[in-house]
């Protein structure tokens, strides 16, 4: 079983083609080619029993279609809302399709000390003892924590893909440990 974190898949939205054009050109403005393209990689990628954390903005679209997807793609999800799921977790169908939803995430994965969270937040739950922080939200943008162990895991920093959790703290562990109530970022 292996482990994989993403953010902002963001189906059916079209507009999400015209706002990152670098990682969504790929799909030529066609938002049905994007989803099922989307979901194929996906599926190729993960498998039935690997565990998934999305951290939020899963879909622009009716839960039923939302969940269609989230039914047809392989495997076992964790969710962690955004800012555009606060309808489709009013759907008890939706809310079924992951192992649970958390609106912010802390968890130990081997020996490392994971902050999940939907935003890039400054200061984070033992940041200042190595705790990685990852975060969506910025489409691949900048947050100024970029020197830290804090990184943006949404789809649009990483062409679409999901990215592999050991691979990303391995990443994550490289960057500098912020400290406590560090003021002036350094």
């Amino acid at each position: 079983m292996k482990t994989f974190i993403t953010s902002d898949i963001h189906f059916s939205h079209k507009n999400i083609m015209s706002f990152c054009p670098d990682s969504r050109a790929r799909f030529k403005g066609d938002v049905a080619y994007m989803d099922n393209k989307i979901i194929l990689e996906w599926n190729e990628m993960i498998g039935e029993e690997d565990l998934v954390y999305i951290l939020g903005d899963v879909a622009f679209c009716p839960w039923e279609r939302a969940v269609s997807y989230l039914r047809s793609m392989n495997g076992r999800k964790i969710l962690v809302k955004g800012n555009h799921d606060s309808k489709l977790v009013k759907s008890p169908q939706f809310v079924e399709c992951f192992e649970s939803v958390h609106d912010y995430l802390k968890i130990t994965h081997n020996g490392t000390q994971v902050v999940m969270f939907h935003y890039p937040i400054a200061e984070w739950d033992q940041m200042h003892r190595g705790a990685v922080h990852f975060y969506g939200h910025l489409h691949g943008g900048r947050s100024g924590l970029e020197k830290y162990r804090a990184v943006d895991v949404g789809m649009d920093g990483n062409m679409c893909y999901p990215h592999d959790m050991d691979r990303l703290i391995a990443m994550a562990l490289k960057g500098e440990i912020k400290q406590h109530h560090d003021k002036y970022g350094n």
